[in-house]
């Protein structure tokens, strides 16, 4: 069994066909073929049912596709290592934050890393929600910001800062004059305005179900529909700052909305991932930065 055959295997069920896969790995169709005939010998068992009108895995087929994915992931992981070990510093490191969060802290730090390795590209994200786990899981992101609604086991973390949220509406609604805590009902009738975008990054959270809606991606925009009376909805409290004390929004409480002293950041990375000295250094000082703004 090679590396090769289980690449093939891959790029035959994720390409869904022999033709896809020769082309993802600039190979011959007659070359696929042969090496997953081989791989069937040498196993003693069929992966592709051939009797269908494209290469379908059997049963046995699919429970070695999953674990061939696990195999070339370590073989890949094994080679990073191996580049990391020779040449020393990475060629490029990869940091994804939410954009809720204050961006002057994630700056300041990400340019000291920078002085002290000039070398490195540092590509920096501002994904919504929990889409900087998309960047990671692409392999364009290695250190993330995001918040922390629920624990992630393949990740290690620490604590980078608590972020209050605000329901807020237009200081002119009416709603503000009528009730002193709005009905669902009657909220539902007002559109929600609601962050969206990658795959991860809408949350349920927050969310009044069932009720009339807007979907943005970027908090700009959905403060910008906010205060012009088109809608509702939760913003962070350090982008409000101005618009709440000029009296252009006001915060607004709804039925069964339970208040939140804030939502927890975590900064974090694979702990199954080898970290090269620029990326580990951005931890350091990432994690001096936050055991810094403790004490204070």
């Amino acid at each position: 069994m090679t590396l090769d055959q289980l690449k093939s295997l891959q790029a035959i069920v994720e390409g869904g066909s022999l033709r896809a896969a020769a082309q993802d790995l600039h190979r011959t169709q007659p070359t696929i073929s042969v090496a997953i005939k081989n791989l069937e010998e040498e196993l003693g068992l069929k992966i592709f049912d051939r009797n269908q009108y494209r290469n379908t895995l059997t049963p046995q087929g699919k429970a070695l596709y999953e674990k061939a994915k696990l195999v070339l992931g370590q073989a890949q992981s094994f080679k990073k290592l191996a580049k990391q070990l020779a040449t020393g510093e990475e060629l490029r490191v990869g940091i994804a934050f939410t954009s809720a969060i204050p961006v002057s802290p994630i700056i300041s730090t990400i340019r000291q890393c920078k002085v002290a390795f000039p070398r490195t590209r540092l590509e920096i994200y501002s994904e919504n929600g929990m889409g900087p786990l998309d960047l990671l899981e692409d392999g364009q992101a290695s250190i993330l910001i995001i918040p922390w609604i629920n624990n992630i086991e393949k990740l290690e973390s620490m604590h980078f800062m608590n972020l209050r949220f605000v329901s807020v509406i237009a200081a002119h609604s009416p709603l503000l004059q009528q009730y002193d805590v709005v009905p669902q009902a009657v909220m539902k009738t007002h559109p929600q305005v609601i962050i969206s975008g990658r795959k991860s990054s809408t949350t349920s959270y927050g969310v009044l179900e069932g009720g009339d809606q807007w979907r943005v991606n970027d908090f700009q925009t959905k403060k910008e529909i906010i205060m012009q009376g088109m809608g509702w909805g939760s913003l962070p409290e350090h982008l409000i700052k101005d618009e709440l004390a000029q009296g252009l929004l006001a915060p607004i409480k709804v039925e069964g909305e339970v208040g939140s002293p804030g939502i927890e950041f975590r900064i974090a990375r694979l702990d199954s991932e080898p970290a090269g000295p620029v990326a580990q250094r951005l931890w350091q000082l990432f994690r001096e930065g936050t055991s810094l703004s403790l004490s204070c």
